[in-house]
C-alpha cells in the first residue's frame, strides 16, 4: 500500500534540495514545469511532481526542448495505454518473468533481481505476446515507481532509481527469441521511465552474451548503457557489495539473504535449441542436422565457437522437394561464426564441421541452431513496424516542438528589441 502521508510543498522542496542542483538547473526545471503546465499544487504522484520532472529534464542533459517533447509523449502514453488502470495486471504479473525486487540497496533504492537465463525463450515467445508483456512491464514499472515514492517519504530523501542484478546463467542461442521483448522494454523505459537505473550488474554472462547484447544495445538509452557492467561467473561480488549490504544480498550471489528468488514455471523447451558441445577429432568431421516440418517455412539462426584454434565449416539446406542440398555458407579455418537463412518450405538444415586438415589436434566446439516459424516472424515484423511508426511520430512531434520553440524565441527577440 502506498503511504497516505500528505506530502507538502515543504517536503518536496527539502527533497529537491538534497539533489544539490545548480542555480541554472533550478531555473531550467522551473521553466520546464511552466511550459508543460505543471500546477503549483501538483501531487507527489509520479507524474507531475518535481522529482519526476527532474528525471525527464536530467535524462535529456537539461535540453528543455527535448525534455518537453519527451514528457508530452509520456503524458500521451499514459492516456493512450490507460496506465492508471494497469493495476488489474497485479494477479497476472508473476506468469511473465522472474523479475522482482527484494530489499533495498545501501541508499534505499529498490534492489531488483532478474533471472533472464532460466527462461526458455522460444517457449516463452510462443505463449506470451510482446503486447501482453508490454502491459506487464508497464505494471512492473508503475509498481516500482510507487515503491520509490514510498522510500522517498520513509527516508526523507529522493529515491527514484534501482540497483539491478541481471543473471544470464543458462542463456543460449535460444535467448534470441527475447530480442523483440527486450527492444520493447528498452524503448519503453527510455521514453517513459527515464533515469530509473542507478547501476545494472549483469552476472554469469555466457560466451554468447556479446552477440545477444549487440542485438538490443541500440535500443537502450545511452545514459543507461553507461551504467551497465558485465561479469562472467566470478568477480562480481565486490562490485555488488559496493551497492548492496551482504545481509540484504541474496545468497545466490554471495550474500547472506536465504530468500528464494522467483522463477518461471510451466515453460519447457526443446533441448536442441540450447548450446551443445562436441569434440571433433583430428582427421574427422561432424555434421548436425535440424529438420523442420513447417510448410510455410521460417528463419534459421545458427552460431558456433571453438575453445581454441580453427575449423572448416559449411551450412547446407535441402527443401522438401529438392533433389540435392544447396550450400548456404562455406568458410575455411575460422574459430567462430553465426548466420541466418530464410526458408519457404519444410526441409533440413545441416551444419558440417570439418577437421580433416588437422593431423594431431581435436577441436572442441559449442554450437546451436534455432528455427523461428513464419507465424512468429510475421508477429515480430508487425511489432517492429509499430515501434518504427511510434518512433517516427515521436520524431515529428519533436520537430514541431523545436519549430514552436524557435518561433517563440524570435517573438521574444522582437519584443526585446522594441
Amino acid at each position: 500500500m502506498e503511504s497516505k502521508k500528505q506530502v507538502t510543498a515543504e517536503d518536496m522542496a527539502r527533497w529537491m534540495g538534497k539533489l544539490n542542483l545548480s542555480l541554472e538547473q533550478k531555473q531550467k526545471l522551473a521553466e520546464f514545469k511552466e511550459k508543460v503546465g505543471i500546477p503549483a499544487d501538483a501531487k507527489f504522484d509520479g507524474v507531475q511532481d518535481d522529482i519526476t520532472c527532474y528525471r525527464f529534464v536530467s535524462a535529456k542533459k537539461w535540453v528543455l526542448e527535448d525534455a518537453i517533447a519527451q514528457y508530452k509523449a509520456y503524458l500521451k502514453y499514459r492516456v493512450d495505454e490507460k496506465v492508471d488502470e494497469i493495476w488489474e495486471w497485479e494477479k497476472r504479473s508473476k506468469a511473465f518473468s522472474p523479475l522482482s525486487w527484494h530489499g533495498y540497496d545501501k541508499d534505499g533504492r529498490p534492489l531488483i533481481y532478474e533471472n533472464i537465463g532460466v527462461i526458455p525463450a522460444s517457449r516463452f515467445a510462443s505463449l506470451i505476446t510482446v503486447e501482453d508483456h508490454h502491459k506487464y512491464h508497464t505494471y512492473f514499472m508503475e509498481s516500482f515507481c510507487k515503491v520509490c515514492r514510498e522510500q522517498t517519504i520513509k527516508l526523507d530523501k529522493p529515491v527514484f532509481s534501482t540497483t539491478a542484478i541481471v543473471d544470464m546463467n543458462g542463456a543460449s542461442l535460444d535467448s534470441r527469441h527475447f530480442v523483440p521483448y527486450f527492444k520493447d522494454m528498452a524503448e519503453q523505459d527510455a521514453q517513459n521511465y527515464p533515469e530509473v537505473a542507478n547501476i545494472v550488474i549483469i552476472v554469469n554472462s555466457p560466451w554468447i552474451f556479446p552477440a545477444l547484447y549487440s542485438l538490443v544495445k541500440p535500443f537502450i538509452d545511452p545514459n543507461t548503457r553507461e551504467k551497465i557492467i558485465v561479469y562472467s561467473s566470478s568477480g562480481y561480488l565486490d562490485k555488488i557489495l559496493m551497492y548492496v549490504d551482504k545481509k540484504v544480498l541474496n545468497h545466490k550471489y554471495g550474500g547472506e539473504n536465504k530468500e528464494v528468488l522467483p522463477t518461471v514455471k510451466g515453460l519447457k523447451v526443446d533441448g536442441s535449441e540450447e548450446m551443445l558441445s562436441k569434440s571433433v577429432a583430428a582427421r574427422d568431421s561432424f555434421a548436425f542436422s535440424k529438420e523442420i516440418t513447417e510448410k510455410k517455412g521460417g528463419k534459421f539462426s545458427w552460431m558456433f565457437m571453438l575453445e581454441s584454434l580453427d575449423i572448416n565449416y559449411k551450412v547446407e539446406w535441402k527443401g522438401k522437394k529438392d533433389k540435392q542440398s544447396k550450400v548456404i555458407v562455406e568458410k575455411s579455418r575460422i574459430e567462430k561464426d553465426n548466420g541466418e537463412f530464410d526458408v519457404k518450405t519444410s526441409g533440413v538444415l545441416t551444419l558440417t564441421f570439418d577437421n580433416t586438415f588437422s593431423y594431431l589436434t581435436s577441436k572442441t566446439l559449442q554450437y546451436g541452431v534455432v528455427f523461428t516459424s513464419m507465424k512468429v516472424l510475421k508477429a515480430n515484423a508487425a511489432i517492429e513496424a509499430k515501434l518504427k511508426k511510434q518512433a517516427k511520430k515521436a520524431e515529428k512531434e519533436k520537430l514541431k516542438q523545436a519549430k514552436r520553440a524557435a518561433k517563440e524565441a524570435k517573438k521574444a527577440e522582437k519584443r526585446a528589441s522594441k
